[in-house]
């Protein structure tokens, strides 16, 4: 057996296991608000939303996800009518990943969802300090970003 004190997991792991547990209460969500989408899908019209007139790169890049899994969420959201995929002017082979307004009651019901496990996560968390958690949390990601081109590691 381990002599070894137990790891001092601290903050990092508390992140991780609140990412997860994040991630299963949004797809739960998700799919109480009957979107008619895969959670994959439902994630991806909500970063084209964010980021509208991304390339498909840059989406795949900012989801953490690989370019032909998007292309495939990608695929399903442009067969549905809620996306568009146009060449970029500046690069013919590239798309550029747009919203149709058919997208636009979807993704009420997504903000909904995610406006609900935001508040329940957020509960105990009040004033200044849902400030101050949002800048340590940022100042976390843009370490872990400079790390690397991708923010993906090496």
């Amino acid at each position: 057996f381990m002599t070894l004190p137990p790891p001092n997991i601290g903050v990092t792991m508390l992140i991780v296991d609140l990412a997860r547990m994040l991630r299963r209460q949004f797809e739960a969500a998700l799919a109480d608000v009957e979107t008619g989408l895969t959670v994959g899908e439902a994630r991806t019209l909500f970063y084209v939303w964010r980021m509208p007139g991304q390339r498909q790169a840059v989406l795949a890049d900012a989801m953490y996800v690989e370019p032909m899994t998007l292309v495939g969420y990608l695929d399903s959201l442009e067969k549905s009518g809620l996306i568009k995929r146009q060449p970029d002017p500046s690069d013919k082979r590239a798309k550029l990943v747009l919203l149709t307004e058919d997208a636009d009651p979807l993704l009420e019901r997504i903000s909904v969802a995610l406006e609900g496990v935001r508040a329940r996560a957020l509960e105990g968390v009040m004033g200044e300090d849902r400030k101050v958690l949002e800048t340590l949390l940022q100042n976390m990601k843009d370490s872990l970003l400079l790390l690397s081109p991708n923010g993906k590691g090496k």
